[in-house]
Parts: structure tokens; sequence; C-alpha cells
């Protein structure tokens, strides 16, 4: 590919800038807690991707990051509603913004709602 696919500074982690774009295999990712922001055009045109987690240290997702990923239907959030409302997500995400999102619960939520947990390494809807 010859570029990098992530970048460390300043105890952050970036996925960078076209780190997986145009990977048409390429159906499910999971981004780890680790990473605090998703650089622009990351995963544009990954037209296979149906999925994906985002841990819960990302704050920024960058420009086009998803953009036409036409597939992608799920979004698992390692984290809480709220907490997704404060990620700064910039234009031409909108198959992200759109797509289902689910909320990490490590046991059966007592309220209604969409959530998610673990099940064999797999996130399973509650």
């Amino acid at each position: 590919v010859g570029r990098d696919v992530c970048v460390q500074c300043c105890d952050n982690i970036t996925i960078g800038k076209y780190a997986f774009s145009s990977c048409s295999s390429l159906t499910s990712v999971v981004i780890g807690d680790s990473v605090t922001s998703i650089g622009d055009d990351a995963f544009e045109y990954c037209s296979s991707l149906t999925s994906v987690v985002i841990g819960d240290s990302v704050t920024f997702i960058r420009s086009g990051a998803f953009y036409d990923c036409d597939s992608l239907g799920e979004v698992y959030y390692n984290g809480k509603e709220e907490d997704w409302a404060k990620i700064s997500i910039s234009n031409d995400n909108s198959r992200l913004e759109y797509a289902d999102r689910y909320y990490y619960s490590e046991g059966q939520p007592a309220q209604e709602g969409n959530f998610w947990h673990y099940v064999d390494g797999a996130p399973t809807k509650w």
C-alpha cells in the first residue's frame, strides 16, 4: 500500500489519511480504544464495508473518513450515547452518521435502545 496506517504523535494514535482507501474486500473493521483520530479519507471507497467498531477514545473523525462506504449499515461504539455526541465528525461521512448505531453494554441493558456486547470476540446486538 505504501502509506502509514497508524501514526503516533503526542500520545495520540491516528489512523492515517487514505490508510485503507479503496480496500474493496474489507467487510468489517475494529478501531481499538487507543485510537483517538480517524484521518481524512481513511476508509473511503471501501465498498464492501458493512460494519465498524469504534473505540471510545476516538474524538475526531476527519473529512471523508467513511466516504462512499455504501454498504456500511452498522456502527458499534464502545461507549455511551452521550460520549458519541462529543465526537467531532467532519463532512462527507453521511454513511457513518446514518448507519444503525449501537452502544456498548457489558450486561443486559435495563433500558430499551440499541446496545451491543462481544460474544466470542464478535460484536453482537442485545
